[in-house]
């Protein structure tokens, strides 16, 4: 499964990661939740541009 629109979802995941990072500065008792799930939108940016969505598609 290719996606299509890969740059699109390059910048979502990116923005979501730093609207994680910056709720730290709100809420900095999270910060370790906030860390985490960043890191985890920016792993999801890089399966997108290793083209892994492929081989995770097949799986199902």
């Amino acid at each position: 499964m290719s996606i299509s629109n890969t740059d699109r979802w390059l910048e979502l995941c990116e923005k979501q990661a730093q609207l994680l990072e910056n709720l730290s500065k709100t809420f900095p008792e999270r910060n370790h939740q906030h860390v985490h799930l960043s890191e985890r939108w920016r792993q999801v940016a890089e399966h997108i541009t290793q083209g892994e969505f492929e081989s995770m598609a097949k799986l199902k």
